[in-house]
């Protein structure tokens, strides 16, 4: 064995052990539209594609789709599909730009309750679609059940559509409550028959029909998995006259806390007058940290933007809880107001003695679109209370990844000393997509007196695509004149890009370089690769 080799053979040793022997007898593993739609109440003509199925009845349309599927393709699904009355003010996946207001999936199923252009955004021509097995008896559980807007092009998985018209609605009614009496019970591991239940609690309550409101509260009463009581105590907001009942729910300490919080946010997202009102007094009157955070949620979305940002602006200045404080906080981000930076501040410099709240105001501020939200988080960065607020703010500024932000950053990193903070900023580059911000990190990575910060910038060079990056960590790990653990660390970063990129230069340090350790850690990140060229070196080695 030659000179240069020796000492690595134990290394070898250890490498073979830890499972690479697999891999020399053959086994190599893997490298690791537009504006508002709203469209009138549909005809009972079939759509284009459309198969028309007549009958008495609801019953007896099923029972006939079911006879002709069977007859057309005894082992291809078919959907029944049929018209209702439509609920006014509510969208399903309709054309919308510029949009105000809630949206809600279920499934593959977008609904809209809002604005777009100062317009209702509302679709009218829905229908309810059942995907059944032709071999299945019609009372048996349907595979899917669906709501979808006439209006847009579908393939309907390419099955065929047996269409019955317009349905009465209570014949539709009844047809879709027991699908949710039958399957709502559903254990949770039975995932298709409960979306069954979930879809047809949403299509009950799409319905335009006085009958809705009591069967939506039966529904939330039962004993039913909690996303079908969900949805149904979220449509009973939208049906309004409903906050008695709803606050009951968000009261009740026996209740699931995912129920409260949705019957809060009903409550907020209804067009109730005294919706905001109902939310402050529950909120004064329940306990339950989890379902209050829930209310100042449920405020916030409330369509009193006025009343709503007072309320949370009470609640983060002076809650005797934190996280409520920090929920409010949060909250007040998505106001669109550049007033509430300076709300924000206010509170900022009140609350010196707690960095949490501190922490989320910089969130906040982070999330806003306003420049002086930016100005704001680079002064804390400069003249914070402590190295870990200003580390924050810097950290924030990083997420913003505004050019403007570059000059600032590379200026506060001469100026601090702070090594937190400078570690934060070279953190905050490295997130940037700013050449500006690239330089400073190759420059931090050639020459900082720092060897801390000089791993630190090689680290996250190596985490950035790119050959110039790759080149940089090459010329690093093989200068002669470089601090060895700083090699190292550029050898670890080689190590972590793609293997095309690593391997063939992991190799050539493991052959060539004048530093046994460095060698010994280019050979470590090979064996942990796993890669059919670096057995072939290995073999190579243990020929020698």
């Amino acid at each position: 064995m030659s000179t240069i080799w020796k000492g690595l053979s134990a290394l070898l040793a250890l490498l073979l052990l830890a499972g690479l022997s697999g891999a020399l007898i053959g086994t190599s593993s893997g490298s690791t539209e537009a504006a508002a739609q709203t469209t009138q109440q549909q005809s009972t003509t079939p759509p284009v594609a459309f198969i028309t199925v007549e009958g008495a009845s609801l019953t007896a349309k099923m029972e006939e789709a079911r006879r002709r599927a069977r007859a057309a393709s005894p082992q291809t699904p078919y959907w029944s599909a049929y018209s209702f009355d439509v609920r006014p003010g509510v969208a399903i996946d309709p054309q919308v730009g510029e949009f105000h207001g809630s949206m809600n999936s279920i499934g593959s199923t977008h609904v809209f309750v809002g604005t777009s252009q100062g317009r209702t955004v509302e679709t009218r021509n829905l229908g309810i679609f059942v995907l059944r097995d032709p071999s299945a008896d019609v009372t048996a559980a349907p595979t899917r059940i669906e709501v979808y807007n006439l209006e847009r092009k579908r393939e309907y998985s390419r099955y065929p559509v047996y269409w019955f018209g317009r349905a009465g609605n209570e014949e539709s009614l009844d047809y879709l409550r027991g699908l949710v009496e039958q399957y709502a019970t559903t254990p949770p591991q039975q995932h298709a028959r409960m979306l069954v239940a979930e879809h047809a609690t949403l299509a009950v309550a799409l319905h335009d029909d006085a009958r809705v409101a009591d069967q939506l509260r039966n529904f939330a009463r039962r004993q039913f998995v909690t996303k079908v009581r969900a949805t149904a105590v979220y449509w009973l907001g939208q049906v309004g006259g409903q906050q008695q009942f709803l606050s009951d729910i968000v009261r009740d300490e026996s209740e699931n806390k995912e129920l409260r919080r949705a019957a809060a946010h009903a409550i907020g997202a209804s067009r109730d007058r005294t919706a905001l009102a109902t939310l402050q007094g529950l909120y004064d009157t329940v306990t339950d940290r989890h379902v209050r955070i829930g209310i100042i949620h449920a405020a916030a979305d409330n369509e009193d933007e006025e009343g709503a940002l007072n309320f949370l602006l009470k609640i983060a200045r002076s809650d005797a809880e934190r996280e409520a404080r920090r929920a409010a906080i949060h909250q007040l981000g998505d106001a669109r107001r550049e007033s509430i930076i300076d709300e924000l501040m206010k509170i900022y410099a009140a609350a010196n003695a707690d960095p949490h709240i501190q922490t989320a105001i910089l969130h906040t501020l982070s999330e806003m679109k306003f420049p002086r939200a930016e100005a704001k988080l680079l002064e804390i960065a400069r003249t914070g209370t402590s190295p870990e607020v200003r580390a924050q703010a810097i950290h924030r500024l990083g997420e913003r990844g505004t050019e403007s932000v570059v000059d600032e950053l590379m200026k506060l990193y001469e100026a601090d000393q702070n090594t937190r903070v400078r570690s934060q900023i070279l953190h905050a580059f490295s997130e940037m997509k700013s050449t500006r911000a690239e330089d400073k990190l190759f420059e931090v990575a050639r020459r900082a007196d720092s060897r801390p910060l000089r791993s630190q910038a090689i680290h996250l060079i190596g985490e950035r695509a790119g050959r110039r990056s790759l080149d940089m960590l090459t010329e690093t790990a093989t200068a002669s004149d470089t601090d060895t653990e700083v090699q190292i660390q550029a050898v670890r970063a080689i190590g972590e890009r793609p293997a095309d990129e690593a391997v063939p230069l992991l190799i050539k340090i493991a052959r060539t370089h004048q530093s046994q350790v460095v060698r010994q850690q280019a050979i470590r990140r090979l064996g942990e690769s796993g890669d059919p060229r670096a057995v072939e070196f290995f073999k190579e080695l243990l020929g020698k």
